[in-house]
């Protein structure tokens, strides 16, 4: 019998320990901040990530997005080999969608492009500059959910809360022009939109 109840607890437990909705955080935006320097070249060469867009309200978690977020993350860090700029262009700062190599800027814009496919709106994807416990400067993806930001990182295959990152956000992309850039004040316990 014992055997039986732990049998069924055992997969509860399960998800609810790889459950998203363990302590909603949002990113919490102030005023404008200076676009990256790479970001603001790839827009000029025409890059899709960039202009004006529609602000939708955060994505509604469900375990199909929650599933698709975990699975594009994990794909990307595979498929692209780590290398800088200078390696791939013999240029100190360049932003593309990489095909095989590229650096941390590079995956977030693979993994955004793979998520609109999924159905996110741009709007609940944003790039956003981090500073890691090492100091390094550093571009992860944040997807805007009902259940917290989540962040997608080519150094971890796991999609974490932005709280549980280790990572000091400094911006991230506007939610209505994705040329843009907002500074980030913190953290909230209720959804910012």
């Amino acid at each position: 019998m014992k055997r039986v109840i732990l049998g069924a607890i055992a997969p509860a437990a399960l998800l609810f320990l790889t459950s998203p909705a363990l302590a909603n955080t949002w990113l919490k935006t102030g005023g404008a901040a200076k676009t990256p320097a790479g970001h603001h070249h790839y827009c000029q060469r025409g890059g899709r990530h960039c202009g004006g867009q529609k602000a939708y309200a955060p994505m509604k978690m469900t375990s199909k997005m929650w599933s698709r977020l975990k699975s594009v993350n994990a794909q990307v860090n595979r498929a692209i080999k780590p290398a800088t700029d200078m390696q791939t262009r013999g240029v100190e700062e360049h932003w593309e969608i990489p095909k095989s190599r590229g650096d941390c800027e590079d995956y977030s814009l693979l993994k955004r492009s793979k998520l609109l496919r999924a159905g996110f709106k741009p709007s609940q994807l944003s790039l956003a500059k981090v500073r890691q416990r090492n100091g390094q400067a550093h571009v992860v993806l944040v997807a805007r959910t009902n259940e917290g930001d989540f962040a997608l990182d080519n150094l971890t295959n796991n999609v974490r809360l932005v709280s549980k990152t280790g990572h000091r956000f400094l911006a991230m992309q506007s939610a209505t022009n994705a040329s843009h850039w907002v500074s980030v004040r913190g953290y909230s316990k209720k959804p910012l939109n």
